[in-house]
């Protein structure tokens, strides 16, 4: 088996109980296994589509590493990355502020955001393949990032992305 769907699979399925669990409006009570207890279709629909998606998220990021003749790296979170310029300085701290140039493309290769803007190191403000990339990174670093939309921008996506979009990130921390 892939050693993607070890790590990503499973790391899917934790995110989605927690994002489950954090959804219920009231504490859950403790029942006994025989008691019959009310499961919410619609929710329980949209964890099975959800799962579904991040599978075919993580096939999708991992045919284009593999396509790639670029040394990939998979993080823990499930997204891909590679330093494509490197610097000899000291990785970045938290809390330290730097320019960032984002460029962010789907993975067919269409454009939905190139910025510059100021970034804090471990604010947490952006998403999470770009909050954990900035760690390891140093000024005048530039990271590549092929990242499933769990590790990006969501279910949800932004007035650029659309949502559960597998994204290519090109992460440049200027100096």
């Amino acid at each position: 088996m892939p050693r993607i769907f070890h790590i990503a699979f499973p790391l899917t399925m934790l995110l989605l109980s927690i994002a489950f669990a954090a959804c219920q409006p009231t504490p859950q009570r403790v029942t006994h296994l025989h008691q019959e207890q009310p499961v919410d279709s619609a929710l329980l629909a949209q964890m099975q589509f959800n799962t579904r998606m991040a599978s075919e998220a993580d096939k999708a990021c991992l045919a284009i590493v593999k396509e790639d003749t670029l040394q990939y790296t998979l993080d823990d979170f499930g997204f891909w990355y590679t330093k494509t310029i490197k610097a000899p300085t000291d990785t970045l701290q938290k809390g330290q502020e730097v320019n960032a140039h984002i460029c962010i493309s789907e993975i067919n290769g269409d454009l939905t955001l190139d910025t510059k803007i100021p970034v804090v190191v471990g604010a947490g403000d952006l998403p999470t393949a770009i909050n954990r990339a900035l760690k390891l990174m140093c000024v005048g670093e530039q990271m590549r990032i092929i990242s499933p939309w769990y590790a990006a921008y969501g279910i949800e996506g932004t007035n650029s992305i659309k949502p559960y979009s597998n994204l290519i990130i090109l992460l440049t921390i200027e100096q």
